[in-house]
């Protein structure tokens, strides 16, 4: 047996229409496959109320708002109603409250479960209030300062605006090198930080070493009081003595002697004098160590014959 075409063209439309129905509810909170029950609650101020705000029972939510309508020209009272599921049960004292659920204000609706043993059935109408919470004061509070707000966001943006024109391409790229930079600095820092934790569990030791001897030091110190205050006087009237001594004459003269030493040695240096030409003329060393080599010469000669050079003649 054949579907005709049309048929099947029905059929998925049908399916369609179902899953796109079955979809929309399923985003607005509320489950085709779940039987609910309506109620309704009279406000003469919904504080923002909306017919897709969340209906809580202790925090939980368990329903939604379906619809709001005013029930006089003026406006002066609303008629709401919610839907919630058929398996909660109602006491009849229970009261429908709005609130804020956030503190950015968002209203929604909560059921305060009376003790009563009469439950409500659907379409009933529960007791009503709506709370003048905190942050419905200070909202109030703070309506007067909302422009003022506003104009700081708008001047916030101008400078945002105004920075991201000054900082180029090559200044955002300085920027990054900089950040790096100060990431591999932090980085550094760390590892640093590791090596000395590293280095001091290691030396600990010989660190508790050297703190004993800092302190038999200074214990030798306290214990040696009286002699180390006498050494200072005795560093104090040394001092005081070369204060009062004519230092600065003794100097100079030192000072003299050293220009004159100086002098007399950068004349040797130049081969000035006898004594700077012994010191820079090669031949004249020679010639000293041959007159002197030939003299100790002469002298053996003299000893060995010395008839030779005397003449003694006696009478």
């Amino acid at each position: 047996m054949k579907i005709k075409t049309e048929t099947k063209i029905g059929i998925v439309g049908v399916l369609t229409i179902a899953i796109l129905v079955w979809g929309i509810n399923f985003l607005k909170g509320k489950n085709l496959f779940s039987k609910y029950n309506t109620y309704y609650a009279k406000y003469t101020d919904i504080n923002g109320l909306l017919p897709t705000s969340y209906v809580f029972i202790n925090g939980m939510k368990v329903g939604k708002v379906t619809n709001i309508t005013y029930m006089d020209s003026q406006m002066k009272n609303f008629l709401v109603s919610f839907d919630i599921p058929a398996n909660i049960k109602i006491p009849s004292n229970s009261i429908a409250e709005v609130y804020n659920s956030d503190i950015l204000g968002s209203k929604a609706m909560r059921i305060i479960i009376g003790n009563s043993p009469t439950e409500l059935s659907g379409n009933d109408t529960l007791l009503s209030q709506s709370e003048s919470s905190m942050f419905s004061e200070i909202g109030k509070m703070l309506t007067p300062y909302t422009d003022k707000v506003e104009n700081i966001i708008s001047n916030l943006d101008s400078v945002v605006i105004s920075v991201n024109e000054i900082l180029d391409k090559n200044s955002q790229q300085e920027i990054k090198s900089m950040i790096v930079n100060v990431n591999q600095l932090s980085a550094n820092l760390a590892s640093l930080s590791s090596n000395l934790d590293n280095i001091t569990s290691q030396e600990k030791e010989k660190i508790h070493l050297i703190v004993e001897n800092v302190e038999k030091l200074s214990k030798t110190f306290k214990e040696n009081d009286d002699k180390l205050a006498s050494i200072i006087d005795n560093i104090a009237n040394i001092s005081d003595t070369l204060a009062h001594s004519n230092i600065s004459s003794t100097m100079n003269d030192i000072n003299n002697s050293l220009a004159s030493l100086s002098s007399t040695l950068n004349k040797i240096n130049v081969g000035k004098g006898n004594l700077g030409l012994l010191v820079n003329d090669d031949n004249l060393y020679k010639n000293l160590e041959r007159s002197t080599q030939n003299l100790d010469s002469l002298i053996n000669d003299i000893k060995t014959n010395p008839k030779r050079y005397l003449n003694i003649s006696i009478f």
